[in-house]
This record gives C-alpha cells, sequence and structure tokens, in this order.
C-alpha cells in the first residue's frame, strides 16, 4: 500500500506539471485519476488483439478462431507468491481459457505475474510492462516463458508494474518451452 502511496504522489506531481489547463490543476486524488492523468487508462480489458491487465487484477480470456482474446471474466485477488502467508485468492481459470494475473509484493520489491493455461496446448504471448521509474510511467517489452498446456508460470520483476499488455498469443510446439 505504501508503494501505491508513493507513486500516487509522484504520478500527481508529474500529472499537475504537465497540465497547462487551469481548470485541471487539481491534483489527482487516487492512483485511477493519477493513471489517467498521465496517460494510462487503468482498466483490465480487452483491446482488438491485446489484453491489458492491471495491478490488483485477473484477466479470464478465451482465444477466438483467429486467436484473438475474449474476456469472460475480470476478478481481483492475490498471487500467492506476492503473500506473506501464501494464500492465494485465485483459483484455475477452467478448460479452455488462459489467465494473467498482476500482482506486487512490498516485502520483496517485486511484482509478479502468474499465467494460467488452461488450454490443451502450449502458449506462448508478448508482453509489454508499463513500470513507475521516478514518477514516469515508462513501458517496455518483457521477456516470457511458454506457457504448458494445463500449466501454470509466474513472472518476477524489480520494478513497481502498473499493467502489462499481453498480445501475439501463439500455439508453441511441446517440445519447445523456451524464454525469450
Amino acid at each position: 500500500m505504501r508503494v501505491l502511496a508513493i507513486a500516487l504522489l509522484a504520478l500527481a506531481s508529474t500529472a499537475q506539471a504537465q497540465t497547462p489547463d487551469p481548470d485541471a490543476q487539481k491534483p489527482p486524488t487516487n492512483l485511477v485519476e493519477a493513471l489517467k492523468a498521465a496517460g494510462l487508462d487503468p482498466h483490465t480489458k480487452v483491446d482488438g488483439a491485446s489484453v491489458q491487465v492491471m495491478l490488483g487484477q485477473r484477466a479470464v480470456f478465451q482465444l477466438d478462431a483467429e486467436g484473438k482474446p475474449v474476456m469472460t471474466a475480470v476478478e481481483a485477488g492475490r498471487i500467492g507468491q506476492a503473500v506473506p502467508n501464501g494464500d492465494e485468492t485465485y483459483k484455475g481459470p477452467g478448460v479452455g481459457k488462459l489467465a494473467f494475473a498482476l500482482d506486487s509484493s512490498p516485502e520483496k520489491r517485486q511484482s509478479i505475474m502468474k499465467v494460467w493455461n488452461g488450454l490443451t496446448r502450449p502458449v506462448a504471448y508478448e508482453a509489454e510492462i508499463t513500470a513507475l521509474r521516478q514518477g514516469k510511467l515508462m513501458k517496455r517489452m518483457a521477456t516470457i516463458c511458454t506457457v504448458p498446456a494445463g500449466g501454470a508460470t509466474h513472472e518476477v520483476w524489480p520494478d513497481p508494474i502498473v499493467s502489462v499488455t499481453l498480445s501475439k498469443f501463439a500455439d508453441t510446439p511441446a517440445d519447445k518451452f523456451t524464454c525469450e
């Protein structure tokens, strides 16, 4: 929670400095307003062929015949690896679905994404992370690993990640589990 409060203050000062409109000089009062002011739509959502997952949420979706995501649920919860007692609130997404959750562990100073693959085949994807650095939103492509059929994986970053955008979902041969 302390990390989010610091991020809010940093984003608020950045947003206020960049806003010339006198009516918009009022600084954001919460993280959602601050993210909007910094240019990020703070919602877990499907946008065309991409899925954006916000911190503290999980996107559950299916892939259509063209490999594009179709959202079935957005859930709030915690990843076990991010909480001191290890109690995870998420369950498996179900057969035929993919799920991506983003959480943080202030104690470990890490952001953690968990991926569940309810498909009968391994799947790969591309991920772009949006992090807070020195009060600014920074985006970069992230290294990802193939998720085995029916399995789950974790990605861990030392940055305070506020969202992950996933795209280019693709089947991967069973003998080609790679990290790029």
